[in-house]
């Protein structure tokens, strides 16, 4: 391992470990069933490599959510990810015959061929989840014989990476049978994700144990642990109170008081969904809500109680609204309004070919093979061809460099802020809160603290920093629009000029670059050929994605820019385009059950 390589895994480590001690997470929690003691302690030091997959693994058990990741792979790791896409994509559009073609090919060539263990292990849990959404989306998942089949799949995949098996044993002094029966209370102490929580949840649906009730209760209980970040705990916390609820419902077993606090939770639930900006589950749990709030305003009515049932009714309205609101929004975009996959899960955005990144960005800047290898003296030209033309994976170390020597952030996994300090991260996302919604005085205290955090030495962090001082400075009204479009010029020569960035060709710009310049049509006034090229740019940086139907994968940066994009077709009276771009975003967004691009969009096209 290279010096500088070891010194990224070690900033990862660092990251992982301070996150892990700040959570007090012992290392036997973290690592059970996914690698052992021994080598968590060499990755926390940077001593050991942890691997993509193991890596987000690793993120998911501390509750953090990937989504806000960049990853850059080598050809061979990119088209693995490409398939996976592949296959979360027709699953989600339910197109169930070819899902079952493109999982059977996925399972031949990245399970049996696996050269780890572990990630053997995982990409099978991946591949046991896929198949039994395939099988629950084709067959009638209330018939017993299929309960029973998807009882079974989900068990096995859960029982990949939690060691301790769901069936015959003894778990913490408590008997487990096969239905899950037992298991998630039993998970209290230890560490778990998303993913895997979410398969316990569904052994649990499809295996109907005695205790059935405490066990999505004590699932609830783990969700509203403090380490899940935002997103996270919007992807497991909605759904479990939906199931939980709809169990409780076709039982007919809740009297007022257990369907008063099911209002509450399922409240809880809408609001968690609020803070993330998602919407998992949301229209069947305002389906249930309204169900419950009915029948709580009834039983209080028959109680006597016709004040408290009247404001029960006036809720029921509210949600009411809401319920056709969504269902009108679905039913435009042919969009199901039912939550019937998981898919999102497993979805892996931002992620980008080293190989391809490294030839566009040479080609873009002017420089040649022999002056980005130094003459020889960091690979040979042969090495850099066989990068850029077959595609070939060459040591870590060299490509790092190449990146570098182009502009580009040499982090294989990385977030805006190049940092190893979770408490960084933190203030980062909260900035960005702050000047959403024009806090300025905070966001100068923010941006203050974050300033003796960072390494502003580093010109991703700079780039990053200045940028945000420039829109809060414009928020305060402190320099005009026209200052703004220069200084944010400036910032984005930090890494590449200008007139490179918007010069015909072929294209790889960072998501810092594109924020730039999207800046830059947002403050300038009218419309220019200048700008004109600028739009044109921001169009092409997401015309792969759409033809390669892979949106979803880009849909952080996609919903921002090219809902910028659209307003500014509006304006040009390009109704027709900016209509087009509008109900791709809206589409994609109800897809992933995303809020912020569905409303900018709905307001882009009225």
């Amino acid at each position: 391992m290279t010096k500088r390589l070891q010194q990224k895994e070690t900033n990862f480590g660092s990251f992982l470990k301070e996150k892990r001690l700040k959570q007090e997470i012992t290392l036997e929690q973290l690592s059970e069933g996914l690698c052992s003691v021994s080598e968590l302690v060499r990755i926390e030091a940077g001593m050991r490599t942890a691997g993509r997959v193991l890596r987000n693994s690793l993120l998911y058990r501390l509750g953090i959510s990937p989504d806000v990741y960049e990853n850059f792979l080598f050809q061979e790791d990119y088209t693995h990810w490409q398939k996976k896409q592949q296959l979360l994509y027709v699953l989600s559009r339910n197109n169930l015959e070819k899902a079952a073609e493109l999982l059977h090919k996925y399972r031949e060539q990245y399970v049996s061929k696996a050269e780890k263990e572990i990630i053997r292990r995982l990409e099978q849990q991946f591949c046991l989840s896929m198949e039994a959404q395939i099988l629950r989306n084709s067959s009638v998942p209330e018939e017993p014989n299929v309960q029973e089949k998807l009882k079974n799949i989900f068990r096995e995949a859960l029982e990949l990476t939690v060691i301790i098996p769901l069936s015959n044993s003894t778990w913490a002094g408590s008997e487990i049978d096969s239905n899950g029966s037992s298991a998630a209370r039993n998970l209290q102490g230890k560490i778990y994700s998303v993913q895997e929580l979410n398969l316990l949840l569904e052994t649990i649906r499809y295996g109907h144990p005695q205790d059935w009730e405490t066990c999505f209760r004590e699932i609830l209980c783990l969700i509203s642990e403090s380490r899940f970040d935002t997103v996270s705990r919007a992807k497991i916390y909605p759904k479990t109170v939906y199931y939980l609820c709809r169990e409780a419902l076709a039982r007919e077993i809740w009297g007022l008081t257990e369907k008063m606090e099911a209002i509450a939770l399922c409240e809880k639930a809408v609001y968690c969904l609020r803070q993330a900006g998602r919407m998992y589950y949301l229209w069947e749990i305002l389906v249930v809500l309204k169900r419950l709030i009915k029948d709580a305003a009834a039983r209080q009515l028959a109680r006597g109680a016709e004040q408290k049932a009247a404001e029960l009714e006036k809720r029921i309205s509210e949600y009411n609204v809401w319920i056709e609101v969504l269902e009108a929004v679905y039913e435009d975009f042919g969009v199901p309004k039912e939550t019937k996959d998981f898919c999102w899960l497993y979805v892996e955005k931002e992620v980008y070919c080293i190989n391809k990144v490294i030839r566009i960005r040479r080609e873009m800047l002017g420089i040649s093979r022999q002056q980005l290898c130094g003459n020889g003296v960091l690979c040979s030209e042969k090495t850099l061809k066989r990068l850029e033309k077959e595609g070939k994976k060459i040591q870590k170390g060299i490509a790092e460099e190449l990146m570098k020597r182009l502009n580009l952030s040499a982090e294989y996994c990385q977030t805006e802020l190049v940092t190893d300090d979770p408490e960084a991260l933190d203030l980062m996302s909260t900035l960005w809160d702050k000047l959403r919604n024009w806090e300025s005085e905070e966001a100068d205290l923010l941006l203050e603290q974050l300033q003796k955090r960072i390494s502003l030495e580093i010109p991703f962090n700079r780039q990053l920093w200045m940028r945000c001082h420039i829109i809060n400075e414009s928020h305060k009204g402190s320099i005009t629009k026209e200052q703004c479009v220069d200084k944010i010029r400036e910032v984005l020569a930090i890494t590449l000029p200008y007139e490179t960035a918007v010069k015909p060709g072929e294209k790889y710009l960072t998501n810092q670059e594109i924020n730039c310049i999207q800046n830059m049509v947002c403050w300038e006034k009218g419309m220019d050929e200048e700008k004109k090229k600028q739009l044109s740019l921001l169009e092409s940086q997401y015309e792969t994605c759409k033809r390669e139907k892979n949106i979803f994968c880009f849909i952080n940066m996609y919903e921002i820019i090219m809902g910028g994009v659209a307003s500014e077709l509006g304006n040009m009276e390009e109704y027709d385009r900016s209509d087009e771009i509008s109900r791709t975003i809206i589409t994609e967004c109800l897809y992933q059950r995303r809020t912020m691009g569905i409303h900018g969009g709905i307001y882009c096209m009225t």
